[in-house]
């Protein structure tokens, strides 16, 4: 992570929690290491000692799922892309909302229906995501395949 996106990023993942105590000055090797398990797709175990050790990493990672942190940081980021793209408005007044059916099971039985043939309960995930009209996401839900388009786009936007 460059200096420059630390220095847009630091402000949300260092604001104070409701309880703990609060952050080192060794937060960015942690928030580093984030990026790094995902780009190489290691294990949390194997996390190079560089990052610090890989359970405080990994928890860090969970309590900022937990709490909104994400999506906080991915507002701040939509923000300043759509002020480098030359957007004159931080909120978009436009979204394209699309899905895509993950069709599939765990077990390796059927794959697609259960119940009935093609008139049946679909089995898998939905994902729906939500991206203005430069292409940067707004938002993402997953739902069961079966959830209908328009319930699944209420849950994404409400």
């Amino acid at each position: 992570m460059t200096d420059a996106q630390w220095d847009l990023l630091k402000p949300v993942l260092q604001s104070p929690g409701k309880r703990g105590r609060k952050f080192k000055d060794d937060l960015r090797p942690v928030v580093d290491g984030m990026p790094y398990v995902a780009h190489t797709g290691c294990q949390w175990r194997y996390l190079p000692e560089s990052f610090g050790p890989w359970t405080r990493v990994w928890s860090q990672f969970r309590r900022w799922s937990r709490n909104g942190t994400w999506a906080r940081l991915l507002a701040v980021l939509h923000k300043a892309a759509r002020r480098a793209a030359g957007r004159t408005e931080e909120i978009p007044s436009m979204v394209v909302v699309d899905s895509h059916l993950a069709r599939g099971s765990s077990n390796g039985g059927a794959t697609f229906h259960d119940r009935g043939g093609p008139y049946g309960r679909t089995l898998g995930a939905k994902r729906v995501v939500a991206v203005d009209v430069t292409g940067l996401p707004v938002g993402a839900v997953v739902v069961p395949a079966s959830t209908h388009e328009n319930d699944a786009t209420a849950q994404l936007l409400g």
